[in-house]
């Protein structure tokens, strides 16, 4: 039994032998396949963040220009200044700060005008979206367009309820006008549409085949 199963480990150790000798002369091994990943179009990180600065600091401004109490300059400066935080910080409660700071600013002011509370709630939304994906990314990041495009629907869709619950909101506290509904409507309208057009199937209606009789 013992010469039985040395002579299988001796046959063992030639067979591997044998292959690597194979495998040194390129005759016996299987090379690994080259791969080529190819990504669309993409968009650098650091534009993403000079947008999300640029949103929060919209969003104080909107908010500032209220009807109601007016803060002092440096005060308006120092708060547009902070809205841009989040672009530097995504990953900390800067976002929620500027929200809780637009929030106060309306508290404070009373209802704002239909058109104003409209921009604020694109505002906010697109500020709290983009702080999400900064908090996914470093400096250098490049974010493909297409990751951006697949979550854009949902986006709007949610958008345009809340630009209907904002409206309904203004209505109770009496601050719309005849020409406010139209407006906030117009927006409901465009960001339904562009969710509809956003929305790419994997295969477009003119190439799918037609069913066979």
């Amino acid at each position: 039994m013992r010469a039985a199963a040395r002579a299988r480990t001796w046959a063992d150790g030639a067979r591997r032998t044998w292959a690597r000798v194979r495998g040194a002369d390129g005759g016996g091994t299987a090379t690994v396949p080259h791969v080529e990943l190819r990504t669309g179009p993409v968009v650098g990180a650091l534009l993403l963040r000079v947008v999300l600065a640029l949103v929060g600091a919209g969003a104080v401004a909107v908010a500032l220009g209220s009807p109601g109490p007016r803060p002092t300059t440096v005060l308006a400066a120092a708060l547009t200044v902070a809205a841009a935080a989040p672009a530097f910080w995504p990953r900390s409660v800067a976002a929620g700060f500027v929200v809780l700071a637009v929030g106060v600013r309306l508290l404070v002011a009373g209802p704002p005008e239909a058109w104003r509370l409209a921009l604020l709630v694109l505002l906010v939304h697109v500020l709290l979206w983009l702080t999400a994906v900064a908090a996914r990314t470093r400096w250098d990041t490049r974010v493909e367009v297409a990751v951006l495009r697949d979550a854009a629907p949902p986006a709007l869709v949610a958008q345009a309820g809340a630009q209907v619950l904002a409206l309904g909101a203004t209505a109770l506290a009496g601050g719309v006008a005849a020409g406010d509904v139209w407006r906030v409507g117009g927006v409901v309208a465009a960001v339904l549409v562009a969710a509809v057009v956003l929305v790419r199937p994997d295969v477009p209606w003119w190439r799918q085949a037609l069913p066979e009789d």
